[in-house]
């Protein structure tokens, strides 16, 4: 963040102060993430109230309050007085936003959206002399710097909290922010995007997840949607014409500029053809866009990361950057935690942590790359949360797509995966599906079936909520204990 002082915050706020000017470089919500000279946003809500906490807040550093009740007394604290903090959180990052005034790219969907953006950083990040390869394009900027400074989402902070903390990250060396926006209820993404006044917005897809919030896919793909609305009239609309909202969208925005992606459809802006995976289950393929034809090499497996891959690249070549430089981004662009991370615990062992978040697509697009793969294929499933009603067909259909795709064993550890369990389990023999209430009973069952099979790939997948990433963590374990095994 650029440093204010406290008066130049109020006056952005239009709310009074009260204390000493104090000049702020940090913005915290969180009493254990304050940095120096830290400004304490209290925020308030259903079931907490961080008001009731300043006097602990100041005795660990902070320097300022935002609040909307008058601190005690003995609170010798400057702060700024407002209504609402959360408002005045998304109202302060709006405003350092527009101060600095990166090119931004905001980016939703139900899948991809966080591969789509740490794609596109590792683009935007390369910092080589960009050429104007799109002049006929209104948002062409090329990047003609040695070293691009780009702001990124990091973590989850995608929400009505985490964007605005993000924002508030920015400094005046940010040419670049890739803003990730996340929703589970209609307005969110509406809310954030005015936040944000992306020049480019893009949807990655819209799929069954968060369905308590939003009633069905075609509710995701409205509240999606509202990320387009955001626009101004000069910013770009990238939209997806494989998804089957894609008309919906494309009516959206027929008055903005618009570039279009698709996994095979020539009609698309930017589409691919020529893919093939290697060894790894790393794509290569032909990317053909306006700028014109360039082979890339991905560094993360699955044929879904083309996809991914074709979203960050119309991202990139809205804003003028060149075609070499996207080949050399997505070259170089490192597996994100948890998002199919590839393991190669052993020469007879893969492990596919996959393990960060699930529904319905994600998890088929994850089977599908499982089936890529040679040799004995196992999928551990948890839970995929936010189903809504239809939780248990969704579950079922998880289970009927796994043996359709060739999976040699699913065992599922939860509560709604037992669902999955028990359709595979219908189509196969009984000993090749098998569900669990605990971890280390699944852990245990399958030590044993590792070690039969000469060669092994494991995919591990399941919602926040099933916290499977502590089934890689035992398996990990398990095999250093059990070498033999594994």
């Amino acid at each position: 963040m650029i440093r204010l002082r406290l008066s130049d915050i109020a006056a952005l706020l239009k709310a009074p102060w009260y204390g000493e000017d104090v000049a702020i470089d940090t913005v915290s919500t969180d009493s254990r993430t304050l940095g120096g000279a830290a400004l304490f946003i209290a925020l308030k809500g259903a079931h907490f109230d961080a008001h009731q906490f300043l006097a602990d807040v100041a005795s660990k550093g902070a320097i300022a309050f935002i609040c909307s009740e008058i601190p005690s007394p003995g609170l010798n604290v400057p702060y700024i007085l407002v209504p609402d903090t959360r408002i005045a959180l998304g109202q302060l990052a709006a405003a350092l936003k527009h101060k600095l005034a990166p090119k931004t790219v905001a980016i939703t969907g139900s899948a991809g959206k966080t591969t789509v953006k740490e794609m596109l950083y590792a683009i935007l990040s390369v910092g080589t002399r960009a050429e104007n390869a799109l002049s006929s394009l209104p948002l062409n900027t090329p990047n003609t710097t040695t070293s691009a400074a780009v702001l990124a989402t990091a973590g989850n902070f995608n929400n009505d909290i985490g964007v605005p903390l993000t924002l508030l990250r920015l400094t005046e060396q940010h040419r670049y922010a890739v803003i990730e926006l996340g929703a589970n209820h209609h307005g969110e993404i509406a809310y954030t995007t005015e936040l944000v006044k992306p020049d480019v917005a893009l949807i990655t897809n819209a799929a069954a997840s968060h369905l308590a919030g939003f009633g069905d896919v075609a509710g995701v793909a409205r509240a999606k949607a509202e990320i387009y609305q955001g626009l101004s009239a000069a910013g770009m609309a990238v939209v997806s014409l494989d998804s089957e909202y894609s008309e919906y969208w494309l009516t959206l925005v027929q008055s903005q500029p618009l570039m279009t992606f698709s996994l095979s459809n020539p009609q698309a802006d930017c589409y691919a053809s020529a893919i093939q995976l290697n060894a790894q289950g790393c794509a290569q393929f032909i990317l053909h866009s306006p700028a014109g034809d360039q082979p890339i090499s991905l560094n993360v497996p699955g044929r879904h990361n083309v996809a991914n891959a074709l979203a960050a690249a119309s991202a990139a070549l809205a804003l003028g950057i060149s075609l070499a430089q996207v080949q050399q981004g997505l070259a170089t662009m490192s597996a994100v935690k948890g998002r199919t991370n590839l393991l190669q615990v052993s020469p007879h062992l893969k492990i596919i942590d996959d393990t960060y978040n699930a529904n319905v697509e994600s998890v088929k697009a994850a089977i599908d790359l499982l089936a890529s793969y040679a040799g004995f294929r196992a999928l551990l499933l948890g839970d995929m949360g936010e189903l809504g009603a239809d939780a248990r067909l969704y579950h079922e259909e998880i289970g009927n797509y796994a043996k359709n795709s060739g999976i040699n064993l699913l065992f599922t550890v939860g509560v709604l995966s037992q669902h999955a369990s028990d359709v595979f389990a219908d189509q196969t023999s009984k000993t090749s599906s098998a569900h669990f209430s605990q971890r280390q009973a699944l852990i245990t069952q399958l030590m044993p079936i590792i070690s039969a099979q000469q060669d092994v790939t494991l995919l591990v997948k399941g919602s926040r909520s099933a916290k499977m990433e502590l089934v890689v963590q035992d398996l990990l374990e398990r095999c250093q204990q059990e070498t033999s095994s594994c």
